[in-house]
């Protein structure tokens, strides 16, 4: 037989969603062909008893995410409020004829409710701008001045932004409350340990039986790992040539 050599990549080149998106990839791919089941099975239960602590690296790394999110939100709202100020600042020093009413309104709403919004603590800060938007939204003829000042669009969207921090960030203090420490680290290491022992035992077995039933297998690890070989290079290259690395996209599993 030929090709028994299955064609890896470095495992640790990945990020880590990225790394438990591709073990349980493998393990499927391995699944598929039934004749592993008797030469390796042993090898691939030790695989597949990290397949829940790959999903608390997961679950851990969705935290991250939620945390940059949290960050956008809020930079997002704080934008929102602070325009909502400046355009206050701006008319109640300037009058522009046909104007004056609305900005009179705005005016007396943030004479209430202050200019220091997004100077406030996180929560602080949520609470304070869900009063001003329940202010605006019950005061007569509120609305009706933001939307002649050309600002309905802005406090929408604050309102929005304020609402989705506040949600996750709920969401976020009661999963952290919940959370154990995960050794990424340790977890990826033992991942790569009974992978390697996996992939050793496919070759052991191929260029030992006469059956040819192991080189299709052999072929399509190989064909996965040839991938991500790729997607990995081109990665490196992309980050040689910009400075800004931090949204690159992920590499997801090869599909047929």
């Amino acid at each position: 037989m030929n090709n028994l050599k299955i064609e890896r990549f470095r495992f640790q080149s990945l990020k880590n969603v990225e790394f438990t998106l591709v073990v349980p990839h493998i393990v499927n791919i391995v699944e598929k062909h039934p004749i592993v089941e008797q030469q390796l099975q042993k090898r691939m239960d030790a695989l597949k008893a990290l397949l829940p602590e790959l999903d608390k690296i997961e679950a851990q790394e969705r935290k991250w995410h939620d945390a940059k999110q949290l960050d956008e939100y809020e930079r997002l709202r704080d934008s929102y409020v602070n325009t909502l100020i400046r355009t206050e600042r701006t008319y109640s020093r300037v009058a522009v004829p046909g104007y004056e009413d609305a900005s009179a309104k705005l005016t007396a709403l943030f004479d209430k409710h202050g200019r220091d919004i997004a100077d406030d603590r996180n929560t602080a800060e949520t609470q304070r701008l869900y009063n001003l938007a329940e202010d605006i939204d019950r005061t007569a003829g509120m609305i009706e001045a933001l939307t002649v000042l050309a600002l309905l669009p802005v406090y929408n969207a604050m309102k929005e932004a304020n609402t989705h921090f506040d949600e996750l960030w709920q969401r976020r203090n009661a999963e952290l409350s919940e959370a154990e420490h995960v050794d990424s680290k340790a977890i990826r290491a033992a991942c790569v340990k009974a992978l390697n022992a996996l992939y050793d035992g496919i070759e052991y077995w191929a260029a030992e039986s006469e059956n040819t039933a192991w080189k299709p297998l052999i072929d399509e690890i190989s064909r996965l790992g040839t991938y991500y070989q790729q997607q990995i290079k081109a990665r490196t290259t992309r980050r040689k040539n910009s400075e800004n690395s931090e949204n690159e996209p992920l590499i997801q599993p090869a599909t047929e």
